[in-house]
């Protein structure tokens, strides 16, 4: 499947090994690592990600995943969306790995031989929980988790938080409604993004994360509304201000 992916937010494949016990895959060098590390693992004297550069990465998370839904046949479904998953090269331009759970077609089911639902906890949304089918709707579910964390600076699941805060989707889900978006940047970007920057941001996540699979917007619909976002951040002069 790697073999014949070919997108600049998709990381390359450049060979595997398959003999014996040995296995494994050769991606092209990301020397800026992984999106997590960037998000979590603040290292002392180091500049924390900036919201344009959030905003980009989104962006191209979410044209690979255009591209694996739509432009491939059959679809292609990712799975396993997370910033550990996502790669970012010396322009922080995002690219795609580990596509240990990636599969071909419009639904499949990835029960485990244990019967439970394999994947990572806190971005499954309700249906692939109670049935263990992923869709492209999950997918687009996932996305906006990642983009909450983008633009939180959470992480999905905090266990060290009170049960109600723990997943970043509950905890950010009050603040959506009442348009309280000052209270859900990230505090380490000091108030340094646009005021409508980040209520579009939101609102995209807004509707990636909707309970019922049907009211998610297609991805075709979200790479506009990204684009958007960045374009309207590009034609306003701005330093710093507090939503």
């Amino acid at each position: 499947m790697l073999s014949g992916l070919e997108h600049s937010n998709i990381g390359k494949q450049i060979g595997y090994h398959d003999k014996g016990s040995v296995l494994f895959i050769v991606y092209e060098l990301m020397p800026s690592q992984s999106l997590d590390l960037h998000l979590y693992e603040h290292e002392i004297g180091k500049k924390p990600l900036d919201w344009k550069t959030r905003m980009k990465i989104a962006e191209g998370v979410a044209k690979a995943l255009k591209y694996l839904h739509d432009q491939k046949d059959p679809p292609i479904i990712y799975g396993d969306l997370r910033p550990s998953n996502i790669l970012i090269d010396e322009k922080f331009n995002p690219k795609l790995s580990n596509f240990s759970t990636a599969k071909p077609g419009p639904a499949w089911n990835c029960r485990g031989a244990s019967g439970k639902v394999m994947g990572t906890l806190g971005y499954g949304p309700p249906e692939h929980v109670m049935t263990g089918m992923l869709t492209r709707e999950c997918d687009i579910y996932r996305l906006g988790v990642v983009l909450l964390e983008l633009i939180t600076g959470r992480k999905a699941i905090q266990k060290n938080l009170a049960s109600r805060e723990r997943a970043v989707v509950l905890w950010a889900r009050p603040f959506l409604e009442t348009k309280n978006f000052s209270q859900i940047a990230d505090p380490v970007l000091g108030g340094c993004y646009p005021r409508e920057g980040l209520a579009a941001a939101l609102t995209v996540a807004e509707m990636c994360i909707q309970e019922d699979a049907s009211k998610r917007p297609p991805i075709a619909k979200i790479v506009t509304l990204l684009s958007d976002v960045l374009s309207k951040d590009e034609g306003e002069s701005w330093d710093k201000k507090e939503a």
